[in-house]
């Protein structure tokens, strides 16, 4: 193909050269014709086809703008060519260039579909013809584009037609129009099944007619289209239908104006959605809420969402009281690492395993409450999937606080309890062996004055029988089964009654101090709270070898429910607290965790027998009391004393000791009852009060002391509290209901078994063993001549 320069024709500019294919046999002929289209300006490339198949070969592979062909060709014509033009059914304008021109074959070639005619003698008409043929062609492709467009858009039409109308009738929202006279004016198949009737059948219907339970609503809206020509959406009705006047519905109603040509508004079209199962489910939704809510609101566990960077996003009561906080503000001041975990490395791991499982469950650590108080708390943590809240948690955390503190306290109570019951059985058998020794040991002595070398051993067998007794009322004082004898007691005078004891038993190197502040009374037995001050004070004096300073101090203190909490043991009320404290060496948590436990002791063997504060502890437990003990390596210790107060009691004075009686003074004739099941301490018994004067009736049991007062009448019945066959208490009472007035003395190595014994006899003492013959002697003369005085003045 071969091209030409750049040329304009009709009214538009050929940014391309035309694609001309010339039917030419004559050389002369195709010089003429390409002659007068250059000189003409037209820019055109043409292919040059000879023959029949070269004809063919150019329409099938190249694309052509017109087509010069001779009429008379070899072997065909220019008629032939153009009818097999018009059998590919390519619109290419196509003109016939011929020398002998004729009549009736131009107006044939016309008629044949040919786009020009030219003459070789005119062939000037050339590019005109050529120029028209192009232009005519353009006009076709874009009547027809244009047609096409039509076409289309028509089609379109029709179906986004067909669309809106199947919406329209299927859709399942209510669609209606309405005139100015607010009648119906067409309605969807939706309104026509709500209400029953057929959509034709609305036409010229009111709303009253159809739907009276909306009719107010719907026309006063309708009526406000019309006045304002402005839209009203989403407006909430509800009511009953024809087809279920009793099931009432909820709709969501909008009112739009539709305007005519002239821009009034000729009819408004109302739009309904059924809102009733949405309302249900909101409905639903927010009393699940607030079930949640109450649930979350209520909750003993602490609730919470919290950032990546620590800060709380929300909370719970529980949690703001977990934390010591009163109001969201002060909780929202703090930070969960920075401010709340007490050791910042256990957060660090909580929040990397929390990351690595998405959730942690029963972690515990301890928080710092806001008021600087720790709180042990087992926590419940997970990792939030929150697009605007990356890397945050949910804590739910539960304070275990009180539990873990009675967690301690029940192991510490029972690992007492387990050692109490151990020393108050050896306690028990003990004093009944030493209580023996005691006695035989101090009968041999008094029988064996004259004889210095017999006396002296028997002495000296009393002295360390002596020591076995005070061993063995130290672990009776650690298990709580000695046996009391409480009034109402000012510490203070217990404090100031020692002061002088104590500054020569403490040394000179050590400074003693006392303060006290008016304290309630407190019902105790005064000689057990001294034992238990003495101890206390002897302790920390062996804690400071090199001097320091002891200080003794009193005072009440309430304690609140905040406290007992963490101190499940204790309950509320008024409390005289008495406090001994030194600046000594310290102790350690490991040696704080044994201190109260029996034979346990810091000191070199041989300087402690381990047993001044286990028995301080069981002591001050017997009076209902508790001991707290602070202290740190190096710093000193603090031990306080909590004693229960009496208010309304007045404490009694210190009494004067009565002279001990001479042995002369004890001597009595009277008949005594003992009934001891220990053969040795019941026979030692016996031969003392024997050796008294007195005149003694001795059995084994309780049945035998029953059998041997049906003929005697004794004066005086010692009773041991536990007997086989039948007890001191069982009796007691079987004697004061036969001898009227007759006093009991009862025996017992610990108090277990003699706590109900007060209801046996009014008119009953008790006497601790391990005991002597002496005690024993001045305890009956002291008895029987009690006894004796009410009834001389009777």
């Amino acid at each position: 193909m071969k091209s030409d320069t750049l040329v304009e024709f009709g009214t538009l500019k050929a940014t391309a050269p035309l694609r001309v294919l010339i039917l030419e046999h004559s050389r002369t002929d195709l010089e003429l014709i390409l002659l007068q289209l250059r000189e003409a300006g037209l820019h055109f490339d043409y292919t040059l086809a000879e023959n029949r198949e070269q004809f063919h070969r150019a329409l099938q592979q190249e694309k052509i703008d017109a087509i010069l062909s001779d009429y008379r060709l070899p072997n065909w014509t220019g008629l032939e060519a153009l009818q097999e033009l018009q059998d590919t059914g390519k619109d290419i304008p196509f003109l016939l260039v011929t020398g002998t021109p004729g009549e009736e074959a131009a107006v044939e070639c016309i008629k044949q579909g040919a786009t020009d005619y030219i003459l070789k003698d005119r062939i000037s008409r050339l590019p005109v013809a050529v120029r028209r043929a192009i232009g005519e062609k353009a006009l076709r492709e874009d009547a027809k584009q244009a047609h096409g467009a039509l076409a289309e858009s028509e089609t379109r039409s029709r179906q986004q037609f067909a669309e809106l109308d199947l919406l329209y009738h299927s859709l399942p929202i209510a669609l209606a129009v309405f005139d100015r006279d607010m009648r119906f004016l067409r309605v969807n198949d939706q309104v026509s099944k709500i209400h029953g009737i057929p959509a034709l059948s609305h036409m010229g219907l009111t709303v009253r007619e159809v739907a009276p339970d909306f009719a107010n609503a719907v026309e006063n809206r309708l009526r406000k289209v019309f006045e304002t020509g402005e839209p009203v959406s989403n407006v909430e009705l509800q009511g009953g239908t024809l087809q279920e006047p009793d099931a009432v519905r909820k709709w969501l109603c909008s009112f739009y104006p539709l305007r005519g040509e002239d821009g009034t508004v000729s009819a408004a079209t109302v739009m309904a959605i059924d809102i009733t199962d949405r309302k249900r489910a909101e409905e639903a939704l927010n009393q699940s809420e607030v079930r949640n809510r109450d649930l979350v609101e209520h909750s003993n566990y602490g609730i919470s969402r919290v950032a990546a960077d620590g800060s709380f996003l929300d909370e719970n009561p529980a949690l703001l009281s977990i934390l010591g906080c009163t109001t969201a503000e002060e909780l929202h001041r703090l930070n969960l690492l920075r401010d709340v975990f007490r050791f910042p490395e256990q957060h660090a791991a909580l929040m990397a395993s929390c990351r690595e499982h998405r959730k942690v469950q029963g972690v515990e650590t301890e928080w710092r409450r806001r008021d600087g108080g720790i709180v042990a708390v087992r926590l419940h943590v997970r990792m939030l999937s929150i697009p605007d809240l990356a890397g945050a948690i949910e804590i739910i955390a539960e304070d275990v606080t009180e539990l873990r503190a009675m967690e301690r306290q029940l192991r510490q109570a029972q690992k007492f309890e387990a050692i109490g019951q151990l020393a108050g059985g050896v306690a028990h058998d003990f004093n009944n062996v030493v209580g023996a020794i005691l006695g035989w040991a101090e009968l041999g002595l008094e029988q064996n004055r004259a004889n210095p070398q017999v006396s002296e051993r028997f002495s000296r067998i009393r002295e360390q029988a002596e020591r076995a007794a005070a061993l063995t009322r130290e672990l009776l004082a650690f298990a709580r089964r000695q046996v009391l004898q409480p009034q109402a007691v000012d510490i203070n005078s217990i404090t100031s009654g020692l002061v002088s004891f104590l500054d020569k038993v403490i040394g000179k190197h050590i400074e003693l101090k006392v303060i006290t502040a008016a304290v309630d009374a407190v019902k105790a037995d005064p000689t057990q709270l001294e034992q238990v001050l003495m101890n206390l004070c002897l302790n920390a004096r062996d804690a400071m070898p090199d001097g320091g300073r002891l200080l003794i101090e009193t005072e009440m203190v309430e304690l609140d429910e905040s406290y007992c909490r963490f101190y499940p043991y204790v309950t509320p009320g008024r409390y005289a607290v008495l406090s001994v404290s030194d600046t000594g060496i310290g102790m350690d948590s490991e040696t704080r965790e044994r201190i109260f436990e029996p034979f346990f002791t810091t000191k070199e063997r041989g300087k402690g027998t381990g047993m001044g504060l286990a028995t301080a502890y069981g002591i001050v437990k017997q009076h209902g009391g508790f001991i707290h003990v602070y202290s740190e390596p190096g710093q000193g210790t603090l031990f306080r004393v909590y004693l229960p107060a009496h208010e309304g009691m007045q404490a009694e004075g210190p009494s004067a000791k009565a002279p001990a009686p001479a042995l002369a003074e004890m001597r009595g004739t009277e008949t005594i009852l003992i009934a001891e099941d220990h053969e040795s301490i019941r026979e030692m018994a016996r031969q003392s009060l024997l050796n008294l004067g007195y005149r003694v009736l001795s059995a084994c049991d309780g049945e035998e002391a029953l059998r041997l007062c049906e003929k005697e009448s004794p004066a005086l019945a010692i009773l041991d509290v536990v007997m086989p066959k039948l007890g001191g208490a069982a009796v007691a009472s079987k004697l004061t209901a036969s001898f009227a007035g007759l006093p009991i003395l009862f025996t017992s190595g610990y108090l277990q078994g003699s706590e109900n014994l007060a209801p046996a006899t009014a008119n009953a003492r008790y006497l601790q063993k391990p005991y002597s013959p002496t005690i024993l002697g001045r305890m009956v003369r002291e008895i029987l001549d009690q006894t004796r005085t009410p009834r001389a003045s009777n």
